[in-house]
């Protein structure tokens, strides 16, 4: 599991002080909301590599592992458990207390959960085989012959509502990448970070063409919509390791800075 001093560095004095100023900060939340560890009866997750990845021991994924921190500072012990996506929303929905991650949020959800804090921006862009040129606007993308996504996601719905015909589906995005390495589509389009681990995954060799991002969606922690926990603690505890440069270490330790 991941720790502080995976990271390769000790605690510096300005993270001390973060860390201790974050604790009083925390601690005026608390006093109005009960302790969080006993708001939480749950966490969950599935798997989105690499920002989520239950297929190592060790590195777990950029956004489990920033969550796990919070949590530290939150006082909260409880295991992040892996599921499939649909079961983790759906205990999501059923249960107060339970915290799930990464949502993102949309108009269809904003009533239908507490949002906690966002913990991250993914752009997405349409993506290349190394030394082909890149792919800007929707427009060139239109007269490519084939466009992949994955199924039943919210980068499938951009480019329908985009007017593409070309859109190439596939189930999972390792198999999208692996359609592009065998050429069955000219570029994918889904979350970038979700290109670069798939890609290698796949047996893709050299780097990536990314066009310019079409799209910025935000990732979310979030929570049953009938939990007493406050957003506001979340905030400050995610603002504690930022400022403590502790975020900017696990973007490096995942190859995402």
């Amino acid at each position: 599991m991941f720790e502080m001093k995976d990271l390769g560095r000790v605690t510096t004095p300005f993270r001390t002080v973060a860390r201790v100023a974050a604790a009083g900060a925390l601690l005026l939340g608390l006093l109005g909301a009960g302790p969080a560890s006993a708001q939480v009866t749950r966490v969950v997750t599935a798997n989105f590599a690499p920002l989520t990845d239950n297929s190592s021991p060790d590195k777990k994924g950029l956004l489990h592992d920033l969550v796990r921190e919070m949590m530290k500072l939150q006082k909260v012990d409880k295991p992040i458990e892996f599921m499939a996506w649909p079961d983790a929303v759906a205990e999501a929905d059923a249960k107060p207390g339970t915290m799930f991650f990464p949502v993102t949020r949309s108009k269809d959800r904003e009533d239908k959960y507490l949002w906690l804090t966002k913990i991250f921006d993914m752009d997405r862009s349409f993506v290349g085989r190394p030394g082909s040129a890149p792919i800007n606007t929707v427009d060139d993308a239109k007269r490519l012959k084939g466009v992949g996504t994955t199924v039943n996601s919210a980068s499938l719905s951009f480019l329908k509502q985009k007017g593409l015909t070309n859109i190439v589906e596939f189930p999972t995005s390792r198999e999208l990448m692996q359609g592009l390495l065998d050429g069955k589509v000219d570029v994918a389009y889904q979350p970038n970070p979700f290109c670069k681990t798939d890609w290698k995954a796949a047996g893709g060799q050299g780097a990536l063409v990314f066009g310019e991002p079409q799209e910025r969606s935000a990732a979310y922690l979030a929570a049953n919509k009938a939990s007493s926990l406050n957003p506001a603690d979340w905030q400050e505890a995610l603002k504690v390791l930022e400022q403590a440069g502790d975020f900017e270490q696990l973007l490096k330790l995942y190859g995402m800075e």
